[in-house]
């Protein structure tokens, strides 16, 4: 259930806005109406004192609602403002039997209806309406000559009040629609967010401290190996929780993927061989691009059974691309293991994000090599070449 505050602010805004309106204009109606029976002579009923006190006490309630709606909208609610809102609105329709015509009130009356309808609902608004309808229907009874036009402001009251909260009802039902869809985008939004979140971080885990733990286990029985291992990849971390969110985010296309060969042939002591032409402004599109690249190089360092692997980059006129070669064992990528997560998670899931595709090219026994494509739409074009 929605407080007061919070309702007023949405929905609730535009249609207290919208009462206040028409409260505004029923009473400079209401004025004019009563100015053009003081001025008109021939009419033997006109009562100038009193029509000047009704002009006058609807002007000055008009002035406290429209100033207690703007400022204090919660206090519209309150038992004692609709009281009072509705016996100065059957107060002036008393004030126009007295003035000898009910089209002296005008519609001020209704003011009090649609007030009750937005603050306090429907069958608040329909009470008000019938005292309206009630008040007029005695009044009527003390005229001769009735017309029909007058009998109808007996029904008019409950009319209008009816139309008036079936519309509000509708409007708030379709705010409140609305309002839950829009709250259910957001939620879907941040829970995307957080799986999106959650993948970066178990790819990012994977391609460091899972693919480090790897390797210790194959170095095992070299102490000294285990121990830079261990230190590089504490600094990493570090690097990682307290630093810069992705640390191999470097200056450009080229640095990026020297930063990532260095680091495998640091972690492996497989020679990377690198060659990169053109280039691309830097980005979380190319660094996304260098950390699948990072992988795909690990990950021929770790099973091809090789000493070398090739990396060539490419800016071309269709985006910026990355070639992974090998010659060692090749593999077939439907018996990788589900719980494998480096080509899946690190390397296409990666690419996804950002736009690009992955294709893996494998013929066991003769090699693999690992193509990433960034269309230019997603990476930042270098400054020459624009």
């Amino acid at each position: 259930m929605r407080s007061t505050s919070e309702t007023v602010q949405d929905v609730e805004g535009p249609l207290l806005r919208a009462v206040v309106g028409y409260r505004l204009v029923a009473a400079g109606w209401m004025t004019l109406l009563g100015i053009f029976l003081i001025t008109d002579q021939d009419d033997p009923l006109g009562s100038t004192v009193r029509v000047v006190v009704a002009v006058g006490v609807v002007l000055s309630w008009t002035t406290v609602a429209t100033l207690i709606a703007l400022r204090r909208p919660e206090m519209l609610r309150l038992q004692w403002f609709v009281a009072v809102d509705a016996a100065i609105s059957i107060g002036s329709i008393v004030a126009a039997d007295w003035a000898g015509t009910f089209v002296f009130a005008g519609g001020y009356p209704l003011a009090a209806v649609f007030a009750t309808v937005q603050s306090r609902g429907t069958f608040a608004g329909m009470a008000v309406a019938g005292g309206l309808s009630l008040t007029a229907l005695i009044r009527l009874g003390t005229l001769t000559d009735v017309t029909a036009a007058e009998f109808s402001v007996v029904i008019v009251y409950l009319i209008v009040g009816g139309v008036a909260a079936w519309t509000f009802a509708v409007i708030r039902r379709a705010d409140r629609r609305r309002s839950d869809a829009e709250a259910l985008l957001i939620n879907e939004r941040t829970e995307r967010a957080r799986v999106d979140e959650r993948a970066a971080m178990a790819a990012r885990i994977h391609d460091s401290v899972l693919q480090t733990l790897a390797l210790i286990q194959r170095e095992g029985d070299a102490p000294r190996r285990v121990r830079l291992l261990a230190r590089r990849q504490e600094r990493e971390l570090r690097d990682w929780l307290y630093g810069p969110a992705e640390p191999t985010a470097a200056t450009g296309f080229k640095d990026a993927l020297t930063q990532v060969c260095t680091e495998v042939e640091e972690l492996t002591g497989v020679e990377v061989s690198l060659v990169v032409v053109g280039a691309a402004q830097p980005g979380p599109e190319v660094d996304a691009l260098a950390l699948a690249t990072r992988e795909a190089v690990l990950n021929a360092a770790k099973h091809a059974d090789i000493a070398e692997v090739a990396v060539y980059g490419e800016a071309r006129p269709d985006g910026i691309s990355v070639f992974v070669r090998d010659r060692g064992t090749g593999f077939d990528p439907s018996q990788v293991p589900e719980d494998r997560r480096g080509i899946r998670e690190s390397m296409v899931g990666r690419l996804d994000v950002v736009g690009g595709m992955v294709e893996i090219i494998t013929d066991p026994g003769n090699g693999t090599e690992v193509r990433l494509h960034l269309p230019w739409e997603r990476a930042g074009r270098d400054a020459d070449d624009e």
